[in-house]
């Protein structure tokens, strides 16, 4: 009597065998056996074998060939992978997320305007992001940043143009490596600082470069008032409003201007700067024109700028050798790279709406070719005017009132002011818009996605960069560059440090898409509580380097308690930044579990 084998199951446990085939790709073998009694014979007579190949493909597996490990998950991470996260799906480095599902994002972190941009949403070609450019680098801050650098008496115009030029050719490679995110996943700046700074934490980041562009759209509507004033005088439309309400009716004024192109969506953004490249570059020739007609041609105007000191302030027989010393070269360095450090943190803004990631790369070096030609017509428009109105002795740096004053030296009439008019406030509010609006604006609507749109964060932005008193940050040009350029570059510079290594070092440009809306406490980007304390203490450290510096700057720390490397530091207070940030995010996540 043969009875059946009382065991938990019938079958003998699979057993994987790892073939030691050469190939890629991995095969295994399956047995399986069945028993219906002890009998030994009978065992052998029912016992059958069955071969089963198979490949990883079939079963629908995954060799992992790299893992990108964070504090609470380990994310496969390879071109070969395929993972059921969209964030980590095969992308090599020119992929360009395609979908996303928007209903496993947590309400508190995801709204449309933060979704990421797919593929198939992408309006913006190489001529879009060039003109972006060009309408960046042309606005009276560009405007006054050359002149300011030969007015502080330490530069020649050749230094200054030399320098500006090389400084922002240098800024490119940070841009298009920060926009790289932006590109790849289609997300703006506050959500990739999640993946370094945690789901929560990134609002430091973000608020930290919104409260700057918020600063920084009080001095651009600063500067497009005094232009509607001017204008108003001009044509006597305003005779009877004494100067400060005249002042604050055309600040209002111009705010709401911004604020109805703003209530657009980024398509009307992307028209006004389409439209203003080319109105930008026409006004300001015709500015370089008349300057270096009127004050002899163009050829005795260049020479005369670039012949003397200052841009025609003082005569020197050797101004280049004679005006050059480190110390100005890496303190005008700084304040020429801080010019770009809060469009360098936030590019992923707008490289999100980019067609591919060549298409950005070739329309970002239209930037340091603009600004070296707006910067080489400042030069020669501010030496000209200078010496035609034989000012020499006081450099004006506003093209403003160069331009009014041109006009009533020749009598041009009013179609000159027009023309100022017209070139000032295009160039203000393709800047302002562009550059000053949308990262605050995001950056706010990050604290709570569910309740404010883009439209609310934006006037919120508008709002607080009035709170900022801007007409007190650009007084003179020791303050606007020394302390205002230099301090927030300053500032911003850790936080790129630490996104640049934490993307590219340490994740090697994978991201998790759908962790980075997620509020799980095992997302990969939850961290602790939502912020990463590592991220946040590199963050306390960058900027703790220049704040000795800084507080120097502004007349709180004495130069006889000030030691020599920390006043050096400051000197070139952005690179000092960047590398400080990133390089103690790097050790505190790669040697402190």
């Amino acid at each position: 009597i043969m009875t059946p084998l009382t065991t938990p199951s019938n079958k003998i446990p699979m057993m994987r065998v790892k073939s030691s085939s050469s190939s890629s790709r991995s095969n295994s073998r399956s047995y399986t056996s069945s028993r219906s009694c002890c009998c030994f014979s009978c065992r052998a007579v029912s016992k059958k074998m069955t071969r089963i190949q198979t490949t990883d493909t079939v079963l629908g597996r995954t060799r992992d060939a790299k893992f990108v490990t964070t504090k609470r998950r380990v994310t496969t991470a390879s071109s070969s992978s395929s993972s059921s996260s969209t964030g980590s799906k095969g992308f090599t480095r020119d992929d360009i997320v395609e979908s996303f599902e928007s209903s496993k994002a947590s309400s508190a972190l995801h709204n449309d305007d933060l979704s990421p941009v797919l593929k198939q949403n992408r309006t913006f070609s190489t001529f879009d992001t060039a003109s972006l450019w060009v309408g960046l680098v042309v606005c009276v801050p560009a405007w006054q940043l050359v002149s300011s650098l030969m007015g502080i008496g330490n530069l020649s115009a050749f230094l200054a143009l030399l320098l500006v030029f090389v400084a922002n050719l240098f800024v490119v490679w940070p841009i298009v490596l920060q926009a790289n995110a932006g590109v790849k996943y289609g997300i703006p700046f506050v959500v990739h600082a999640r993946s370094s700074f945690g789901v929560k934490g990134a609002n430091v980041a973000g608020l930290s470069r919104g409260f700057i562009a918020s600063a920084w759209f009080g001095i651009q509507t600063v500067v497009g008032a005094n232009c509607l004033r001017s204008l108003a005088v001009d044509f006597g439309v305003a005779s009877g409003v004494s100067s400060p309400y005249l002042g604050g009716i055309c600040y209002i004024i111009f705010w709401l201007l911004q604020a109805y192109v703003v209530w657009n969506d980024v398509e009307s953004i992307k028209t006004i700067e389409k439209l203003a490249a080319p109105i930008l570059l026409f006004l300001t020739l015709l500015l370089f024109i008349f300057t270096c007609v009127s004050s002899g041609g163009v050829v005795q105007s260049v020479l005369y700028a670039f012949a003397t000191n200052d841009g025609g302030s003082n005569m020197s027989s050797n101004s280049i050798a004679g005006s050059f010393s480190w110390k100005t070269f890496f303190q005008a360095a700084t304040a020429s790279a801080s010019f770009w450090a809060t469009m360098i943190c936030n590019v992923s803004d707008f490289s999100r709406f980019s067609k591919s990631r060549e298409s950005f790369e070739k329309a970002s070096f239209a930037m340091p070719l603009a600004m070296a030609v707006f910067a080489f017509a400042s030069i020669v428009v501010t030496s000209s005017a200078a010496h035609i109105l034989n000012t020499s002795s006081n450099l004006i740096t506003d093209p403003m009132v160069v331009t009014s004053l041109l006009s009533t030296h020749f009598n041009w009439g009013k179609i000159a002011s027009v023309l100022a008019a017209i070139g000032i406030l295009t160039a203000t509010l393709s800047t302002n818009i562009a550059a000053n609006i949308l990262a605050p604006a995001n950056a706010i609507q990050n604290l709570a996605p569910s309740k404010l749109s883009f439209r609310t964060s934006a006037i919120l932005s508008m709002i607080l960069g009035t709170l900022c008193l801007p007409w007190k940050l650009t007084s003179d040009a020791n303050s606007y560059i020394f302390v205002w350029l230099t301090g927030y570059g300053a500032f911003l510079a850790p936080i790129l440090g630490i996104m640049l290594c934490d993307y590219f070092l340490i994740r090697n440009q994978y991201l998790v898409l759908e962790d980075l809306y997620s509020a799980d406490k095992n997302s990969s980007y939850y961290f602790t509580n939502g912020v990463n304390y590592k991220a946040m203490l590199a963050f306390a450290v960058g900027v703790l380097a220049n704040l000795p510096g800084f507080l120097h700057a502004v007349g709180l720390w004495p130069s006889s308690m000030l030691p020599q490397c920390l006043a050096l530091a400051y000197d070139c207070a952005w690179f000092v930044g960047v590398l400080v940030g990133g390089c103690m995010h790097f050790a505190l996540e790669k040697f402190l579990p």
